[in-house]
């Protein structure tokens, strides 16, 4: 399964392959990881293998972000599904700075909401950031996802304690902003 972005972009299921590019090392880039936790505990090779081989038990859907030149650049998933309440938590990791805003998150992220409305049949994505985490607060909020709540110090980043911002978008919200 691909899905084409645009005549740059595209999406695609993440692969055991991928380990052999610059995926490991977007981990251990402090600057790639600066506001998630991805970057406080070193990722070996082992441990991710290991997490491709286990997405689809886990439940997980993880594409890989690609640029037709430079191949694999990025991740965006929806994971924690949970089947019983129609939910799931939306995550983005962009590795490659080249790419950092040029369009692809936002591309990746329009098709993955999509394909979690339209083919999983969810009623609910959810995100949650850092309060400094800017880029990430205004991509939830051109998806059309809403500020739904606030969990005072929840992350330590940077030798200090921040809070987590919740955003939320449900399916019968995304359906109307789709039809405007």
């Amino acid at each position: 399964m691909i899905y084409r972005l645009n005549s740059h972009y595209f999406v695609r299921p993440l692969s055991a392959s991928d380990i052999q590019g610059a995926y490991p090392s977007w981990f251990n880039d402090q600057e790639v990881c600066r506001y998630n936790s991805h970057g406080k505990l070193f990722q070996s090779t082992p441990a991710l293998e290991s997490y491709i081989a286990n997405i689809s038990t886990r439940g997980d859907l993880v594409w890989a972000i690609c640029h037709k030149e430079d191949g694999h650049i990025g991740n965006i998933s929806l994971q924690a599904i949970n089947w019983i309440n129609r939910s799931a938590e939306f995550a983005i990791i962009m590795g490659e700075q080249a790419h950092w805003g040029k369009g692809a998150a936002k591309l990746a992220s329009q098709r993955i909401i999509e394909h979690g409305f339209s083919k999983l049949n969810l009623n609910r994505i959810f995100c949650g950031t850092a309060e400094t985490n800017k880029p990430m607060q205004k991509l939830a909020k051109k998806l059309g996802m809403i500020e739904e709540g606030r969990r005072r110090q929840h992350l330590f980043l940077e030798d200090n304690y921040v809070d987590l911002i919740e955003f939320g978008l449900l399916k019968q919200d995304h359906l109307n902003d789709r039809n405007l």
